[in-house]
């Protein structure tokens, strides 16, 4: 099915708007935990993650340990509260449509940078009050309703032919939205301020809403119109969510389902341990400033964007190399790229770690296509939204773990974790590698790919003898 408009204009401005308040928020939270929480004086708490000399590595030592655990706290209440509205809202747009979830999630984000800049307004504000901001996006489903509706819509769209290449797609606007919150992020800060940077972002947040509202169109194609709220809080809908994606199959599907479940909830798990963390290891060991952090991962997200698209393009849909072969090859180059992060003593050796991750981006779109591929259409969006939720609910150990283990290390090796993190993908190497093998003994994933090849074959011929 074609579509004129599609939710990636809107996917793009959501992640674009995260992000370019990312690193500010953490630097707002670590400002305010500064001289509000620790009682330090404000004005050496304000060259902080700016300035670096002898005392202001010592000051972020005695309060980036206090600030890790309250960003810890704030992401961890909104992805509990993600997870539980995700086993239900699943379910819900199989029935009712994709669009309305899309649409209150958007007002969601957008409701919470709004609170987000009001808190910068006021400096008198404790750093604890930025839970308090995350409250529209815990009662409108979050990060996990908002991913999982859209990669519904995006199986909803697409065949089996193209859709490795929408999910390459999807993982391409996640990253170039990034990529554009990270170069901008430093920059518009140091040209504006805080209550700025998190208006900015609330602004672009409302035209991705008002984007979906008008422009992107259901869907379904006859989404039911009665009982829309009697419907949400169904425990018959989170039965059906889950006996669909643990039900017995034929030929080992279930095995490969639940072999990428786990596999997509690692990634997921080291992205929400990492991602809190690398700011602050990067800070501490080679006092790096927000600027040069911004430019880092810019620089490093060109690069997993080009060889994403350009790799699943090439291996996938040329040279019709099989998912979990690329799979395989995406975890190798994660895997390294997580030791030379542990193993970096100048800036070198971070940027090409930046580089050896270039096909890591193969991973999750890689994983998804498959899953989608082995089940029927009426199932894909239950099985989504039950991967959906596993990430995100395993994902909330990711945090305090590497908070943890961050904080433990601090005065030793900050980079420790880095560790964790390359064991976590061995992990998940030994899963794709079981999956082949039982591709290799007995899956219809290879009568698919079979009859594929036939088609093409076929086409090949007709097309010589016309």
């Amino acid at each position: 099915m074609a579509v004129a408009v599609t939710v990636e204009v809107p996917l793009f401005l959501t992640f674009f708007s995260f992000v370019l308040v990312g690193s500010v928020y953490t630097n707002l939270i670590i400002y305010r935990t500064c001289y509000l929480s620790l009682g330090y004086n404000e004005t050496e708490c304000a060259l902080l993650g700016t300035v670096y000399n002898n005392e202001t590595e010592k000051l972020e030592k005695l309060v980036e340990p206090y600030a890790a655990v309250v960003n810890m706290v704030r992401t961890t209440t909104e992805s509990v509260f993600s997870v539980l509205l995700c086993l239900f809202i699943g379910p819900w747009s199989d029935r009712f449509g994709r669009k309305p979830v899309i649409i209150v999630s958007l007002i969601g984000g957008t409701l919470s940078l709004l609170l987000v800049s009001i808190f910068s307004y006021f400096p008198k504000l404790s750093p604890w009050y930025s839970v308090v901001c995350s409250i529209p996006v815990l009662v409108t489903g979050g990060g996990a309703a908002y991913l999982s509706v859209i990669l519904s819509y995006i199986t909803d769209v697409s065949n089996e032919e193209s859709r490795g290449m929408r999910m390459a797609l999807f993982e391409g606007v996640l990253a170039g939205g990034i990529l554009l919150g990270n170069i901008s992020s430093s920059y518009l800060f140091y040209a504006t301020s805080y209550v700025w940077v998190f208006a900015i972002a609330a602004a672009i947040s409302a035209l991705g809403l008002l984007y979906t509202i008008f422009f992107i169109p259901e869907s379904l194609q006859n989404p039911e119109t009665q009982g829309k709220l009697r419907g949400f809080f169904q425990i018959s809908n989170l039965m059906d969510m889950a006996l669909t994606t643990f039900k017995r199959r034929e030929r080992y599907i279930r095995t490969l389902i639940l072999l990428n479940l786990v596999l997509l909830t690692i990634v997921i798990f080291i992205i929400n341990g990492d991602s809190g963390i690398m700011f602050l290891y990067l800070r501490e060991k080679f006092d790096w400033t927000l600027t040069k952090f911004t430019l880092f991962s810019s620089a490093t997200n060109v690069v997993w964007i080009v060889s994403t698209m350009g790799g699943t393009y090439l291996l996938h849909k040329i040279l019709k190399i099989e998912e979990t072969v690329l799979l395989l090859i995406g975890l190798i180059f994660a895997l390294v790229s997580a030791l030379l992060q542990g193993l970096a003593k100048t800036d070198a050796y971070l940027y090409t770690a930046g580089g050896v991750r270039c096909f890591s981006g193969m991973i999750s779109p890689m994983s998804r296509s498959l899953i989608s591929k082995l089940v029927p259409d009426n199932e894909i969006a239950k099985i989504f939204s039950m991967i959906m939720a596993s990430e995100f609910l395993f994902g909330l150990g990711g945090s305090p773990l590497y908070t943890a283990i961050y904080n433990s290390t601090i005065n030793s090796d900050p980079g420790v974790f880095n560790y964790l993190t390359a064991g976590l993908y061995a992990i998940g190497m030994v899963l794709t590698i079981t999956m082949i093998i039982i591709q290799k003994i007995d899956s219809p994933y290879n009568q698919l790919n079979n009859e594929e090849a036939e088609e093409t074959n076929a086409s090949v011929v007709n097309g010589a003898i016309n």
